[in-house]
């Protein structure tokens, strides 16, 4: 049986820490996204993961491994969480899984928040283990995230590409109007026609 793991990003702390602002699993375009794959009969975890404006990657591995993890699964990963699962699968050359979506993936390959979270080698042969992998970029976010898409799509031959215009990094008021992504849907659902 399929199941989706959505993973958020890395929150400013003062946003997190503002009791009047939804933590990044409840934001955005991610609840949205996992109601519409549970009405598909697709059971879907948003991720809350521990400190996620400080992200430790042994903290995130510990939360993410909690859950269940195999052939059948469809990961969502927006920015930071993109980039911890490129680095997971990296380290796991023993785990398939179903589809990969990147989604303003993030590497921080210039290492502005610290070396620790994002020093690994890309495994660049994940593809082969990943029915289909695919990148979302939206061409007006920032530096840091073109630069990662370049490199993402540098290390992994085979990778898909979805370029769009006017999404910013994904978020309400960074471009984005409204808390549905329905692109997103669609690259879901080209795994599995019979969703539609």
């Amino acid at each position: 049986m399929n199941n989706a793991i959505i993973l958020p990003g890395k929150p400013k702390k003062e946003r997190y820490l503002d009791p009047t602002q939804p933590k990044p699993h409840e934001a955005n375009w991610l609840p949205w996204l996992a109601d519409q794959l549970e009405q598909r009969g697709v059971p879907t975890v948003v991720v809350a993961m521990p400190r996620p404006y400080e992200p430790i990657y042994e903290d995130w591995c510990r939360t993410f491994e909690a859950l269940a993890v195999g052939v059948g699964t469809i990961i969502i990963g927006h920015s930071a969480g993109a980039g911890f699962i490129i680095r997971w699968l990296s380290e796991h050359p023993e785990i398939s899984i179903a589809q990969l979506i990147l989604i303003a993936p993030w590497h921080d390959s210039h290492h502005e928040y610290g070396k620790e979270f994002f020093d690994y080698v890309i495994d660049a042969g994940l593809a082969q283990r990943v029915s289909r992998i695919t990148i979302v970029n939206s061409i007006d976010d920032g530096q840091s995230i073109q630069d990662s898409v370049v490199l993402l799509r540098q290390e992994i031959p085979g990778i898909n590409y979805v370029e769009l215009q006017g999404y910013g990094h994904f978020m309400l008021g960074n471009a984005m109007s409204t808390t549905m992504f329905p692109r997103i849907l669609e690259e879901i659902e080209t795994q599995n026609p019979t969703w539609q």
